[in-house]
């Protein structure tokens, strides 16, 4: 979730209502378990019911971290039927008053989800099916779900798409140099497309987009341009990253090992005037 880039495990279900019953947290020795599958709970009760994350609104989770979360709607995305957004709200600990636990995306959505794995100290995602985490869609983390990396599953040719989900984070946060810093603002428009079809490319013969940079599962391999270059001058990247410098176009990207590609629009968009 937005800020939120440590993993959960689930400490304790407090309350679960479903639209047609109300659970509480059994007994020690007849514990319900929660999973995550894909990006949805599962909760297997007892007596090995399933509810999963449709059946779990109005339901409460404590999290290690001793935060409250709780799900209030769960709906299809837009951009992917098979993908449900969850919204949540975080009850706080000195009002406890409940509020939006995700910040709102570029469709005004606040809302995430949750998806197996964990982030080790690094920032990389490492499968781990005893650990999950939430995300949102305002964030990289979400955002590359959408866009059709998942984690969990296989490319079309077989790939392990974990490597995709891990090349697109440095990708939407234009962290070339794979240490950290996001090197992007809102509104830039980029166009992403891969090597193994999942995007592809719709900018190809409008001449307002060029060919940005070439992207791997550790950083950028290549950069021609950077997103932003009030915020970071090429010439200040690659003093820093010089392994970066050289020719860098799509094909170049994909000798050196490249998953994904941007192109970034750079020539102001123009509008007719109306009547």
């Amino acid at each position: 979730m937005a800020q939120w880039r440590p993993m959960f495990r689930l400490a304790l279900v407090a309350t679960a209502v479903a639209p047609a019953a109300a659970f509480a947290a059994p007994p020690a020795a007849a514990r319900a378990s929660l999973r995550v599958e894909r990006e949805q709970f599962v909760l297997t009760m007892p007596d090995g019911k399933r509810l999963t994350s449709a059946d779990l609104v109005g339901a409460q989770l404590e999290t290690e971290q001793g935060q409250t979360i709780r799900i209030d709607a769960v709906t299809p995305s837009k951009e992917r039927a098979d993908v449900l957004l969850h919204a949540f709200s975080v009850l706080s600990p000195d009002t406890k008053s409940w509020s939006p636990a995700c910040d709102k995306d570029a469709y005004g959505r606040a809302a995430g989800f949750p998806v197996a794995g964990r982030w080790d100290a690094r920032g990389r995602y490492v499968k781990d099916p005893n650990h999950w985490f939430l995300t949102c869609t305002s964030g990289s983390q979400g955002k590359c779900i959408l866009w059709g990396y998942d984690p969990w599953r296989k490319g079309p040719h077989g790939e392990d798409l974990a490597q995709y989900y891990q090349t697109c984070q440095f990708t939407v946060r234009a962290n070339y140099d794979g240490k950290g810093e996001a090197h992007t603002k809102n509104g830039t428009s980029i166009d992403v497309f891969d090597i193994v079809g999942i995007q592809s490319s719709d900018s190809l013969k409008d001449a307002r987009y060029v060919f940005e940079a070439g992207w791997g599962p550790g950083s950028a391999v290549c950069v021609a341009r950077t997103r932003s270059p009030e915020l970071l001058p090429l010439a200040t990247l690659l003093k820093s990253a010089p392994g970066l410098a050289g020719a860098c176009d799509e094909a170049q990207a994909r000798r050196r090992g490249a998953l994904i590609f941007t192109r970034v629009m750079y020539a102001p968009v123009i509008t007719a005037p109306s009547g």
